[in-house]
């Protein structure tokens, strides 16, 4: 199953992409700023090259000291070489941040009836006021802002941002991408007061529709272990566990 994984990892580093990104062979050093893991990290999944891996290590961490932030590995089971979190354990990383991701069938997520007092409205670019309720909700801080509001005016693939409002009133957001038959989910966030009231399925259910249309025929979306009540959402809506992945930091 390496390869597929690998697949949606590359799908998943086009739509989270960072302001700086360094090649090495097939390593990704990536670096943004802010607070997202994600940009703050190495893409592992390819073979570095023919050196020891030992040299490609120092690289690694040297970019990121030179950056002023710890090394960090986005380690998966498609990484490279196999045993890369065996020696990232043995080098003194540890990790952190444990992720499922979990896929779906976009037919399984057909739009279904929804109370009037809803409304969702799509974007096909990142908006002022669809970035202030996912920042807002999410609780972002404001000097991360721009950091993010780069990662979302970089996209690559096609992108869809959808806003629900409830009886006129911002209520949670959802952003879709689509790329080569897939669609990932990403800044899937409710206001706190409008949660469990099936806003979140409908926000994925109206990107999948849009997901269909631009010929993704499937669904990826990341969760965090330590957040199982998104997890429950997603098993209800169709969703299945592929595999994890954590990042493992060198403090």
């Amino acid at each position: 199953m390496t390869e597929p994984i690998r697949f949606i990892e590359e799908l998943a580093a086009n739509a989270w992409r960072p302001e700086i990104e360094q090649h090495i062979g097939g390593w990704r050093l990536r670096f943004s700023g802010g607070d997202s893991r994600r940009v703050n990290s190495v893409w592992p999944n390819r073979l570095p090259g023919p050196q020891p891996l030992e040299d490609y290590l120092a690289l690694a961490e040297a970019f990121y000291h030179r950056l002023g932030i710890v090394p960090r590995f986005q380690v998966c089971p498609a990484a490279q070489p196999e045993d890369l979190f065996e020696v990232l354990a043995a080098r003194g990383y540890t990790q952190t941040a444990h992720t499922t991701v979990m896929t779906a069938s976009s037919d399984v997520l057909v739009p279904v009836p929804r109370p009037a007092s809803w409304a969702l409205t799509g974007a096909e670019a990142l908006t002022d006021e669809w970035f202030e309720v996912y920042t807002g909700f999410a609780g972002y801080s404001a000097e991360s802002l721009p950091v993010r509001r780069g990662i979302l005016s970089r996209i690559g693939p096609p992108a869809h941002f959808v806003l629900a409002h409830v009886d006129g009133i911002p209520a949670a957001t959802g952003l879709g991408v689509a790329e080569r038959g897939w669609m990932g989910v990403f800044c899937m966030v409710t206001d706190a007061g409008q949660r469990r009231q099936g806003l979140a399925s409908a926000v994925i259910r109206a990107l999948a529709y849009w997901g269909r249309s631009q010929g993704a025929e499937n669904i990826f979306l990341q969760v965090m272990d330590d957040n199982p009540a998104a997890v429950r959402l997603y098993e209800k809506l169709g969703f299945t566990p592929f595999y994890q992945y954590a990042y493992w930091e060198k403090r």
